[in-house]
């Protein structure tokens, strides 16, 4: 039987490995795109990213729900769930990133807003899932990128948990 934060665990594994296949290029060596912007709506839409955002508030909040027993298992799964959400952050700026490469003009703000979910996320769940300094870093990174208005945070690697 599986505990709770293990089945958190699970669930942003697949939501991970949901981002890494579409990521794959197929046989022709595009994307699909329409998989693609799917997931980056299922994953920041407003309406959506609650699921991930209560998993990480749930689990790795100061209030997070935590067992009678605190044995290494238990922060073991908390460590491999803060890896696997500054994972799912990693894959949506990725998806982004490719997805920018490939829409029309027609699709600029949906482009647009999709990004500007993801600085919001990020910025929501940066304190679970960061230690002190690298939050202090992130939230830096996106108040100049948002003073700015550059696009700073669209130009990076995949897999890079600074964006």
């Amino acid at each position: 039987v599986m505990t709770p934060i293990e089945v958190a665990t699970e669930d942003m594994m697949r939501k991970n490995d949901e981002f890494d296949e579409v990521l794959r290029s197929g046989p022709d060596g595009k994307v699909d795109i329409k998989m693609l912007q799917m997931l980056i709506q299922g994953a920041i839409g407003t309406t959506v990213n609650q699921g991930p955002l209560e998993i990480i508030q749930t689990f790795l909040g100061e209030h997070a729900k935590k067992p009678d027993v605190q044995d290494d298992k238990y922060f073991r799964y908390r460590n491999r769930l803060k890896f696997q959400c500054k994972t799912f952050l990693s894959n949506i700026k990725a998806a982004l990133n490719e997805n920018r490469n490939v829409i029309g003009t027609f699709q600029e703000d949906y482009q647009r807003e999709m990004e500007e979910n993801l600085k919001k996320f990020k910025l929501a769940v940066s304190p679970f899932i960061f230690n002190r300094q690298t939050q202090l870093e992130v939230n830096r990174s996106f108040n100049k990128a948002l003073e700015s208005n550059d696009d700073t945070l669209t130009r990076t690697k995949r897999h890079s948990i600074f964006f």
